[in-house]
């Protein structure tokens, strides 16, 4: 009997003892949350829901983003600063510097603009302080083109009745040139100009060089029915005159350098048709455009020697859908900065009807010649916050970090920094 109610004991006794161990690892509430061992904060390890972390010292909110959506992440400010001031690839801020009617836009020696306003017949130029100071009181009302000569202080002015004016803003010296005169363009030194002499008779069409003011005219060849195959362009380099380019077939044309002095320089060999250059600032080498049927007839871009027995080489395309009036050089001939019409909106055929790219928008890039690199310098954005510009007369500020255009429907001019 004491033997089996010991044994009840023995089993009452652990049935409360595993009930206990049951009842604190199972059923025992939790602690009330408070501040526990060493008044270690809990949000000093969890975010706060409501956007703030509290951290031991600093803010993460540089680093994360606010859950009621402030604008907290340094990227995504980004996205939001608005266009760069100086180009970097992406939307690049330009600044007005005239509003309308500037035409034929140059840079001087001293960095200021110099252009014709259409809308007063006069020439003015745009000083460091941003004033415009007109270069003289003569007007020149209605002019159709103008040619300037490299020192900025001499202009050819041409006008719908075919006149051509000569004006000299330093000596304040004007002459009549011959109305049969076309294509003007002054020597290195601006004291002469060459031209296309297009008499009524076929046979006393000529290349002719003459001094700045149209007087001592000499023939240099004659053009016959050729002229317009011929363009008028002085070399910095004072070696070539003109260029003459005569088709061979669809997609090709042989170009053919003219001396002042009748030289046999070597031709060059174009990847297309409807060839237009311009000079490099040393007079080694041209950027010519052209059109082919593997562009679909778009404007295509290329840079070839052009200097004694090297001309025709080194022709390389630059891969860019342009013209060659729609770019400069650097000073120093080793950059070039273009801009390029949006290659997804420049229509096929703009190549030969030119006019189908003018409501197309422009990029900016930039062209190592040395290496080839290309990059996109910018995609302009106005105050106004307007992308819609179709550039050309591209000039470089002497010291090369601000480039300058002209949007060609309003005839606006604007600046932007590259540098």
């Amino acid at each position: 009997m004491n033997k089996r109610l010991l044994i009840i004991v023995v089993f009452s006794i652990g049935v409360i003892g595993i009930g206990l161990v049951l009842y604190f690892m199972f059923f025992k509430p939790a602690p009330t949350p408070g501040n526990t061992n060493g008044n270690q904060n809990v949000n000093a390890v969890l975010p706060n829901l409501n956007g703030n972390v509290n951290r031991p010292s600093g803010n993460l909110n540089g680093g994360i983003p606010n859950v009621n959506g402030l604008n907290t992440n340094k990227a995504a400010a980004n996205i939001n600063a608005g266009p760069s001031i100086i180009a970097n690839g992406g939307d690049t801020q330009v600044k007005t510097l005239i509003s309308a009617n500037a035409f034929d836009t140059v840079i001087d020696a001293n960095g200021n603009l110099r252009y014709y306003d259409k809308a007063s017949g006069q020439f003015f130029k745009l000083d460091a302080n941003g004033n415009m100071v007109a270069l003289s009181d003569v007007l020149f009302p209605e002019a159709e083109s103008i040619a300037w000569s490299p020192d900025r202080n001499k202009v050819i002015v041409s006008f719908p009745d075919d006149s051509k004016v000569f004006y000299d803003f330093q000596a304040k010296k004007q002459a009549t040139l011959p109305k049969e005169g076309q294509n003007f363009s002054f020597d290195p030194t601006s004291s002469q100009i060459a031209f296309k002499y297009n008499a009524s008779n076929v046979n006393d069409r000529f290349l002719v060089v003459s001094s700045a003011d149209g007087s001592s005219i000499t023939p240099i060849e004659p053009l016959g029915e050729n002229g317009s195959k011929v363009q008028v362009s002085w070399s910095p380099n004072n070696q070539v005159i003109a260029t003459f380019s005569e088709g061979l077939n669809y997609d090709s044309q042989q170009v053919y350098l003219v001396g002042k002095n009748g030289e046999n320089f070597k031709s060059i060999l174009t990847d297309g048709r409807g060839f237009e250059s311009n000079w490099s600032a040393d007079g080694q080498r041209l950027i010519y455009s052209v059109y082919n049927a593997q562009t679909n007839y778009k404007p295509a871009l290329y840079i070839v020697d052009a200097q004694g027995d090297s001309a025709g080489g080194n022709n390389k395309f630059l891969e860019l859908n342009t013209w060659s009036d729609k770019c400069a050089f650097s000073q120093s001939g080793t950059s070039l900065y273009c801009a390029v019409p949006d290659p997804y909106t420049l229509p096929a055929g703009s190549g030969i009807y030119r006019d189908q790219a003018a409501n197309t928008a422009d990029a900016f890039y930039s062209i190592d010649l040395l290496t080839g690199a290309k990059n996109k310098l910018a995609a302009p954005v106005g105050t106004d916050g307007s992308r819609q510009y179709s550039a050309e007369n591209l000039s470089l500020s002497p010291d090369g970090n601000t480039l300058y255009f002209t949007d060609t429907p309003t005839g606006r001019v604007l600046q932007m920094k590259i540098h």
